[in-house]
Formats: structure tokens, C-alpha cells, sequence
């Protein structure tokens, strides 16, 4: 029997994120055409998924990427990393005793 490769379309269709995290669950995404809440929010309203996978480097496609200007790569599970915390933190008091 022959494989069948997967369909991908020339323009995806433009999903919220609520819809990719649905679609795509627990896997990087390669967004386009991204809108986001507000300039410089990290939060999106719609995009385009060009690419998906377990890894980053799976939803990454080289070849696909090449079509827009730019392009991101998101998580769509929920992060389960440790922050480090800073040892020290500067704050305005302290900055203005050390700018003294």
C-alpha cells in the first residue's frame, strides 16, 4: 500500500488561539500572519499554523517560513519550566543610590 502524504495548503486558514491550541495540542506551532491583542503584546488573537511537531525544529519549515517576512514559533501546552529567580532586585531606591 502506498503512504499517504499529509495535504498542506498553499493559504492556511486564519484560527484564534483558543482554535490552535485545540488543533495543535502540546506542540510547537509556526505562526503567521500573526494579530496580536495590542503592539508588542505577546498575547494572539488570530494567525496562520504553516508548520506543527513535538519539537521546535519540527514546526519549523524552512522552505514554507521563506514566503512571509515574519514568523514565530509557540508552545501550545502549558510550560512546566522553573524560573530562576534573581538574587538581587533593584529597585528605584537602590537605583538611586548607586546613580549617587
Amino acid at each position: 500500500m502506498d503512504e499517504v502524504e499529509p495535504v498542506v495548503s498553499e493559504d492556511p486558514e486564519r484560527l484564534t488561539w483558543a482554535e490552535i491550541r485545540r488543533r495543535y495540542p502540546d506542540q510547537y506551532v509556526c505562526l503567521v500572519e500573526t494579530e496580536k491583542v495590542a503592539y508588542g503584546s505577546p498575547e494572539i488573537t488570530t494567525a496562520r499554523v504553516i508548520g506543527h511537531g513535538p519539537t521546535d525544529e519540527d514546526a519549523f519549515d524552512a522552505d514554507r517560513v521563506a514566503k512571509y517576512d515574519v514568523h514565530e514559533v509557540r508552545f501550545t501546552g502549558v510550560c512546566t519550566m522553573t524560573y530562576v529567580r534573581p538574587a538581587l532586585v533593584i529597585d528605584d531606591e537602590i537605583l538611586e543610590f548607586l546613580l549617587s
